[in-house]
Order: C-alpha cells, then sequence, then structure tokens
C-alpha cells in the first residue's frame, strides 16, 4: 500500500525569497542530518510562449545532490540496510519571468527530490511548488507552498513493506516541519546568506529542537505512531488498569 500525503501552505514571504533562500537553505540549525550538498547542473532552457503572442520563457534548471543521515527503528530487520547515509536527488526549475501585475501568469518554482539509496526498501519521492501571488490582497499571502509525498517500497513481506511504508511516511511528516522552519531561518537571514560581510543576527533556537526534545523523540514509543503495543507496554497498562481499579476499590470501602 502506497503512502501518499499532500498540503498546500500559505508563506509569508515574497516568491524570490522564498526562491533565494530555498538554494541558500544548507547548512541551517534545523538541517544536522544534511551533510553536503553539491551542484551538479545548473543552465537555462528556453520553453514555449504562455500566451499565443507573448515572449517566449526561460527556466532555471538545477540538479543538486544531497547526502543525508537518517537512522533505523529498532524493529527494522538486521543487515536490511548497511548503511543508513541515502543520497538524494534535488532537481528544480525557476521561472525566469517579470512579475504578472493581474497574476495572470504567476511565478512558479517547482522542485522534485528523490533518495537514490535504498530504494527497493524505502523510496520517498516529494514535490514542492512555490507559486507567486502578485495581486495585493491581504487574506492572500504572497506565495503559496504545495507539498506532496509518495512513499513507497518494494519490500516482499507484505506486512513489513506495509510497516516500512508506514514509518516512512511518519519519519516524513515529523521533519516536513523542521524542514520549513530550516527555510524560514534561511529566509530572515537571507541578507546575511548573500553578503556574510554583514553583521549575523542572534538567532533564537527553536525550543522543539532543543536536546531534551530530540532527546525525547529519539525515545518516543512507536505505538504513539500507529504500531502494534508491545509486550512490555501491554503490561504496563494491564498494571496501570489494576492499580486504578484497587484504589477504586479502596476509596469505595473507606
Amino acid at each position: 500500500m502506497v503512502r501518499t500525503f499532500s498540503q498546500e501552505t500559505p508563506f509569508p514571504y515574497p516568491w524570490t525569497a522564498c526562491v533565494q533562500a530555498f538554494f541558500l537553505r544548507y547548512p541551517n540549525p534545523q538541517a544536522s542530518h544534511v551533510v553536503t550538498v553539491d551542484v551538479l547542473d545548473r543552465h537555462v532552457e528556453q520553453r514555449a510562449p504562455r500566451s499565443p503572442h507573448g515572449p517566449p520563457s526561460f527556466v532555471l534548471c538545477t540538479s543538486r545532490l544531497l547526502l543525508k543521515r537518517g537512522s533505523l527503528p529498532s524493529w527494522a530487520p538486521k543487515n536490511i540496510i548497511k548503511n543508513t547515509e541515502a543520497w538524494v536527488l534535488e532537481e528544480s526549475e525557476v521561472d525566469l519571468l517579470p512579475p504578472s501585475p493581474d497574476n495572470s501568469a504567476p511565478r512558479v518554482m517547482s522542485i522534485w527530490t528523490r533518495n537514490l539509496d535504498h530504494t527497493a526498501v524505502l523510496a520517498v519521492t516529494e514535490g514542492i511548488r512555490f507559486t507567486e501571488n502578485c495581486v495585493d490582497v491581504p487574506p492572500k499571502a504572497p506565495t503559496q507552498c504545495l507539498t506532496a509525498a509518495d512513499v513507497r517500497s518494494q519490500v516482499s513481506f507484505k506486512l513489513l513493506r506495509r510497516r516500512i511504508e508506514k514509518f516512512g511516511l511518519t519519519s516524513y511528516l515529523s521533519h516536513k516541519d523542521t524542514s520549513r522552519e530550516g527555510l524560514f531561518w534561511s529566509i530572515q537571514n537571507l541578507a546575511y546568506l548573500l553578503e556574510p560581510s554583514k553583521a549575523m543576527p542572534v538567532l533564537q533556537r527553536a525550543p522543539e529542537r532543543s536536546r531534551t526534545r530530540r532527546l525525547l523523540h529519539a525515545l518516543r514509543p512507536p505505538f504513539l505512531d500507529g504500531y502494534p503495543v508491545g509486550p512490555i507496554q501491554w503490561v504496563k497498562r494491564r498494571w496501570k488498569r489494576w492499580r486504578e481499579g484497587e484504589l477504586a476499590t479502596r476509596s469505595v470501602d473507606t
């Protein structure tokens, strides 16, 4: 069973800032799992005009290779993956057009990412699209971000395949917010990233990413993410229910 996810989020930042910050978002305090980022190719392509009598459009195409470090759950079979690091291919296209005053042809940045290693065990494909809003309407955010993900496994054992896909989707959702925070960090520090000679502002580390919170997340019981309750947790629940019933009986007797 393939797991999918889709969500549209408003970004309170201009589209141009989102585009620049996306290419400069590594490293950031929220992406300690990203080891390296390398540009493989970058060129400009000419595309068909968006209108019948309009000028040709141009798109900036970029291919980057990222090395990310991950971790395996405790229930994963031994030697299913020898190395938890994985190469990820990122391809993006950015419209090189002037802004449209009437928003008839909004500029768009499209990104596709997919892991190149361990694809038989777990393949995660993500698509992101930043769409510019040129009309100055207060309820409308300057940029709309559409995120979609496809999580699938090719493990032959059906029960294990379902559990791997569920774990992959849960892991993706848990890192989705931190990825957005990393992009926001990059946008807020865009002036420094473009010109490092400027003073670096003081950054407040997000409380949910503190060492204590990371440790608690690492020790998070798997049953909280939808997995079956283990024998230890089952005994603890039965003991708790017995204690509650014993205390209730004593209070009635007294």
